[in-house]
């Protein structure tokens, strides 16, 4: 099956990369170069991944990622690829509902690993047991499930509180916001436990 991934980004050359990246013959990747645009190709068209910058015309994707999520439509996991690395604008945009935040310049395993994870599949295109962190917040997303997300690496353990699919506090080793996250995604073993009012589903990272 092709999965669709939509990226806006008003620089010709990110699109350049993030194509040759994650090129593959199962992903098919749309490139859009400002938030307007993208918020079309979002009610026009189903992607399985938005991965948007955060510095566009027209439409900056800050503004983009508040009109994704008040939209009625169902939202797909969004992904921010972005030179701004101010915690407070991380944690707003997670906080949003955003599944991940990349900073540029990124490491091209760090875009795989993250994407892919996200489709829950590897880097051939096969189902993935492992699943990284991200993937599990982009279902929380989508579903706008509220409940939290139970985390234990074997040594620290910790939790992530969603409301309506959006991030509002996580614990984990001790650490709060996006520390904490960080800290939880650079465990070699994450084990993650999903947990709302009437359902339990463990997986393993």
């Amino acid at each position: 099956m092709i999965r669709k991934v939509l990226l806006a980004d008003d620089d010709r050359d990110i699109h350049f990369y993030v194509q040759s990246v994650l090129q593959s013959s199962w992903l098919n990747i749309k490139s859009v170069y400002n938030g307007k645009d993208a918020l079309k190709e979002f009610e026009t068209m189903d992607y399985d991944v938005i991965v948007t910058d955060l510095s566009m015309p027209e439409m900056n994707g800050v503004d983009l990622i508040k009109a994704l999520f008040a939209s009625k439509f169902k939202i797909p996991p969004v992904i921010v690829l972005s030179s701004m690395s101010d915690t407070s604008l991380i944690v707003k945009c997670l906080s949003a509902g955003v599944s991940d935040y990349i900073i540029k310049p990124a490491d091209p395993s760090r875009i795989r690993k993250t994407v892919y994870g996200i489709l829950h599949l590897d880097e051939t295109g096969s189902p993935v047991a492992q699943r990284p962190l991200s993937s599990y917040m982009g279902e929380m997303t989508m579903m706008k499930s509220t409940g939290k997300l139970m985390l234990d690496d074997g040594k620290n353990t910790g939790v992530m509180t969603y409301e309506e699919g959006k991030l509002k506090q996580i614990q984990f080793a001790g650490l709060t916001g996006l520390e904490a996250l960080e800290a939880a995604k650079r465990t070699k073993f994450l084990q993650v436990t999903f947990v709302s009012g009437n359902l339990v589903n463990t997986n393993g990272q």
